[in-house]
């Protein structure tokens, strides 16, 4: 027994605490992996059920894996408590009067609902039922950050009566705003979110007013306030958020609790679209708008769109776990419950079973993408052959014996006139000299504004900005993919015909081009954006390379998951004395 209490209290702060951050594109599933969790006797999938487009999810040695997951999660299972964030987005909303939510809501559809429809659809809906009035100590507990005041525990059963109430309000409110107009609802609690990272709050005019930087983290914060009292009345307290939707959202989690694994869940382009469009109805124009909007493209704000808006692409690049959900398999959902499983089971104890094949190699290309010298994104790769044996490995980067755009500056560029760090075109073409001049004249003459910081600068962007065009031809840097072939070309090495391609991205149209004249049977990638590549370069001839989504644990997540806190044998000794 002795024993026993010794391990528990060495897995005992993973035991009490587990804050899980859901992210992913509106209709990947995000909602149904949190209902999963939550639920508080939910069923776990045989082995043998686990299955997609025929055949099983997890083979091979991974069967052996699942098997011992799943033991110690039906084990060791306590439901998750759901923080739905559109639940408190509503909580802002129902702080406005109903001529505010109206003139909000007209805005942020730009304009495109009838207006007097709308007002008597909050007059006589549900937000004229404003419950507010009796819970108003809570409301400013959770949206005033300058009230410091304490909810008391005798007061607790009452402030999750006021969340229960808010979550009913968001279900009904969801409903009449769809039945009203179908992508209402979403359009407006998008615009929701950006208002209140903008300002702290919802407001019709925040497109006109000042940014407020301060307000970036109003909304996490008001998130971890019920975090906090969820702590404060669960010896075990797990915890999930459905969704973030927002990078710098992410990492305030991230920079806070050590327990924390944003998650990311990716259904495929297809299936997701299928769903949106036969189960909710949305029309091509709207998936395209939301799409827009959620990636990031669609600019809200010029100057400070990257803090205040949706950017879904970035979340799930910087994710630590990537669960595939196929959205074609609406009866059970075997193979999204047989992944949250599996992580469940290695959040409460690290190292219980070893990674899988896609997850070692693709935690090697993750890994590799830090030797990357681009300062706009950096890109793992590694390929292997059909056997998961890496051959090779490459990260985005200029050619060897140039330099990294990361360790050039502007400075250099204008004044030191380098020939082995700057090319004979940057130095002599008098439009670009000029065109560095005029954008960053102002940050080289304020020295200090930078704190220290070095001013790199993108050859691309700069000279599309002379030339007016969007040219990728541009860049100065191969592409993750391609150092990756160059290796075997340079140094030899097997051929990789019927091997596998991994990459920390997903494949470009001329990378997808190589890897199907090489012969590359298997594409693995993380970034579920993958543009044309796979409808215009995959999808045709005879043995074309096949896109497969990565499954699994990367970075911080990996090492989090599978290493374990002391060897396993050890840990066996103590029950066998």
């Amino acid at each position: 027994m002795l024993r026993d209490e010794s391990l528990s209290k060495l897995f005992l702060e993973r035991s009490k605490f587990i804050l899980i951050g859901l992210t992913g594109r509106t209709g990947s599933g995000c909602t149904t992996a949190a209902n999963f969790l939550e639920n508080k006797t939910p069923s776990f999938p045989d082995e043998s059920d686990i299955t997609y487009n025929g055949e099983h999810l997890y083979s091979g040695l991974s069967r052996y894996r699942y098997n011992i997951v799943k033991k110690y999660a039906v084990e060791n299972w306590k439901p998750f408590y759901s923080i739905k964030v559109s639940d408190l987005i509503s909580a802002y909303l129902l702080r406005m009067s109903s001529d505010e939510v109206v003139d909000f809501i007209t805005v942020s559809s730009r304009g495109e609902v009838d207006k007097t429809g709308l007002k008597k659809l909050i007059d006589e809906g549900v937000f004229s039922k404003n419950f507010i009035g009796k819970f108003k100590q809570f409301q400013n507990y959770l949206l005033d950050h300058s009230n410091s005041e304490v909810i008391e525990i005798d007061k607790i059963e009452l402030f999750n009566r006021y969340l229960k109430l808010v979550r009913k309000f968001t279900e009904d409110f969801k409903k009449e705003l769809q039945v009203f107009k179908r992508d209402l609802y979403v359009s407006t609690y998008q615009a929701a979110g950006v208002s209140i990272r903008k300002l702290g709050k919802i407001s019709a005019t925040y497109n006109a007013e000042n940014f407020d930087p301060s307000s970036v983290f109003h909304l996490p914060e008001t998130i971890n306030r019920v975090i906090k009292i969820i702590r404060k009345i669960e010896d075990k307290a797990f915890v999930v958020i459905d969704a973030i939707r927002n990078p710098y959202e992410a990492r305030f989690f991230r920079d806070r609790y050590s327990a924390f694994y944003l998650v990311s869940i990716n259904a495929p382009a297809k299936d997701r679209d299928e769903y949106l469009q036969r189960i909710r109805k949305f029309t091509i124009d709207q998936l395209s708008d939301i799409e827009e909007i959620e990636s990031g493209d669609k600019k809200i704000d010029s100057t400070y769109n990257d803090f205040i808006g949706q950017n879904v692409k970035r979340c799930i690049e910087i994710s630590d776990i990537h669960i595939f959900n196929p959205r074609n398999e609406l009866k059970n959902n075997n193979v999204l419950k047989a992944q949250l499983i599996w992580y469940f089971a290695l959040m409460l104890h690290p190292g219980l079973v070893s990674p899988t094949s896609m997850e070692r190699v693709m935690q090697i290309a993750y890994t590799a993408k830090s030797n990357s010298g681009c300062i706009s994104r950096k890109v793992g790769a590694a390929i292997t052959d059909e056997e998961n044996s890496i051959k090779a490995i490459g990260w985005n980067d200029v050619a060897a014996g140039q330099v990294p755009c990361a360790l050039r500056s502007v400075e250099g560029l204008l004044n030191t006139f380098d020939p082995v760090v700057y090319s004979e075109y940057e130095r002599n073409d008098e439009k670009f000299i000029d065109a560095a001049n005029k954008k960053y004249s102002n940050i080289i003459a304020s020295s200090k504004s930078l704190g220290g910081r070095n001013l790199s600068y993108c050859f691309k962007d700069l000279k599309n900005s002379i030339d007016r065009k969007s040219n990728q031809v541009h860049t100065r840097s191969l592409h993750a993919e391609e150092s990756a072939f160059l290796q075997l070309a340079k140094y030899g090495g097997v051929g990789i015909k019927g091997g596998k391609l991994y990459t920390t991205a997903s494949p470009c149209e001329l990378c997808a081009k190589k890897a199907y004249q090489l012969g590359i049977k298997e594409i693995i990638y993380i970034d579920p954006y993958p543009g044309i590549a796979r409808d215009h370069i995959l999808s045709i001839g005879n043995n074309p390379p096949t896109l497969i989504q990565f499954m699994g644990a990367v970075g911080k997540g990996y090492h989090q998951l599978y290493d374990s806190a002391m060897p396993y044998k050890d840990e066996l000794d103590y029950f066998l004395g």
